[in-house]
This record gives C-alpha cells, sequence and structure tokens, in this order.
C-alpha cells in the first residue's frame, strides 16, 4: 500500500480516498483538521495514480477498491472505529465499501452516481474512438486554494471503469445502513449537483444528512467553504453521525 498521508491518534479513525487522476493531496487538508481534533487518518493513493496515466489506462474500477480495502483493513488494525469518505470517484469508492464492510460510518463529497450526458453515457462505444480524453483538472473557485495536481489527460477506459462504479454504487445505496453525510457543491463543474440529492434519497441510513455548498465547486475540500466541509465532518465524527 502506498500511503500519501497519515497520523496516529486517537481510536477513531478515518480513511480518506482520492479522486480518479487526483492525488492523497485533494483530501489531506481534510486529514489535517481532523488529525488536530485526535482523530487518526489515513490517505492511500489508489491503483494507477502517482506515477503516470498510462499506468492508470491499465487499472479497473476493482483494482482501485482493492487499494481502498487494504487501506480500510490497515486502519482497522489501529482504530476500533473506522468511518470513512471520499472524493469524487473516492466518494463512490467509499460507498461501496459501507455497503459491504461494517464501516462506522461514509462520507461522500462531490460524488458521482449519474451523468447527465450522452458522451459519458455512451462511453462503452466512445472508448474505441478515442482513447484519451482531456484532464480532470480545475473544480476550484477559490483563487488562493494551492495547486490541484492531477494527471494531464485520462484514458477513455478509465472512464467507462467509473460509469461502472457508478452503476454498481447506485444498486447499493439502499444497502448503506451506516451513518451517512452527503456533501456537494451547487457550482460543481464536473458532478451534476443534484447527485447529491439523488444518493440522499437512496441511502438506506436512518441516520443521513445531506449538506450543499452555495460557493464550491468540486474539489470542496480546497473551496472556498473548506472549513465548512471540515467542520461538518468532524462533528458527523464526533456525534457518530446524530448530528452535524
Amino acid at each position: 500500500m502506498k500511503i500519501g498521508f497519515e497520523s496516529r491518534q486517537g481510536d477513531t479513525g478515518i480513511l480518506l480516498v482520492h479522486g480518479l487522476t487526483g492525488t492523497p493531496g485533494e483530501v489531506e487538508p481534510l486529514g489535517n483538521y481532523l488529525a488536530q481534533k485526535g482523530i487518526s487518518t489515513l490517505g492511500p493513493w489508489l491503483k494507477g495514480h502517482g506515477t503516470n496515466p498510462k499506468d492508470l489506462s491499465k487499472t479497473t474500477w476493482q483494482d482501485w477498491a482493492e487499494s481502498v480495502h487494504e487501506a480500510y483493513t490497515e486502519l482497522q488494525k489501529r482504530c476500533s472505529k473506522v468511518y470513512v469518505g471520499g472524493l469524487s470517484m473516492g466518494g463512490a469508492q467509499c460507498l461501496h465499501l459501507a455497503a459491504n464492510y461494517p464501516v462506522a460510518g461514509v462520507i461522500s463529497m462531490a460524488t458521482p452516481v449519474k451523468i447527465f450526458d450522452f458522451r459519458f453515457n455512451g462511453i462503452a462505444f466512445f472508448r474505441f474512438l478515442q482513447w484519451r480524453t482531456s484532464s480532470l483538472t480545475g473544480g476550484i473557485l477559490d483563487p488562493s486554494a494551492p495547486s490541484h495536481a492531477t494527471y494531464p489527460f485520462v484514458a477513455t477506459k478509465n472512464l467507462f471503469e467509473l460509469k461502472k462504479l457508478m452503476d454498481i454504487v447506485r444498486v447499493e445505496l439502499p444497502r448503506i445502513k451506516v451513518p451517512a453525510l452527503v456533501i456537494q457543491g451547487r457550482k460543481d463543474s464536473m458532478v451534476p449537483p443534484p447527485n447529491g440529492q439523488i444518493i440522499y434519497d437512496a441511502l438506506g441510513s436512518a441516520r443521513k444528512h445531506l449538506v450543499y455548498l452555495d460557493n464550491s465547486d468540486h474539489v470542496v475540500t480546497m473551496d472556498y467553504e473548506k472549513n465548512v466541509v471540515f467542520e461538518k465532518v468532524f462533528r458527523f465524527i464526533e456525534t457518530s453521525g446524530e448530528s452535524i
């Protein structure tokens, strides 16, 4: 397992997962905040990331899920209570994990489960016409935010893998019974904002919360309302999902 960041604090821990073509640095600011509050953190690199785009093109959504599960298992060794949270594709991976393993709670941030674009929905076909597409850079409105490192392009095969993951997660959402926190920026340029409501409505959790951020793009952990995200996530963990 390749680790991006970690902190060994208390008996409660959180696994933080980055998005497609991204880096652990996307969620590290949240990890740093939670570590200061006494929560153990672990931010792994997903397979195919942190090297070059061609390495990523050889991976599947199951490879990324394996990286997430490996990190979750490692954090379980240190903490009796493990929360999972992810940004974008990382959020979908965390929802998938929560549907299949006994996590303490799940946080999805700017997570896609449905894309309203014929090109994406036809990616099974388009991947044979064009092997790569433009990068997934951007997604931050705040000009003072640190640079958001991603690969310069993404293979259309990887987008097809993302679609397969999304299709599976949509079906799994009612199976998730643990406390859940869904965070979505209203100005998200990558994931249609209705995804937040779609996820929230489908979750089987008795304790679930939906937070829309009025002035945030895709990378909510680094944008204008990052402090709101940090505080909501900490409150969610502190109260075991009772409130935010």
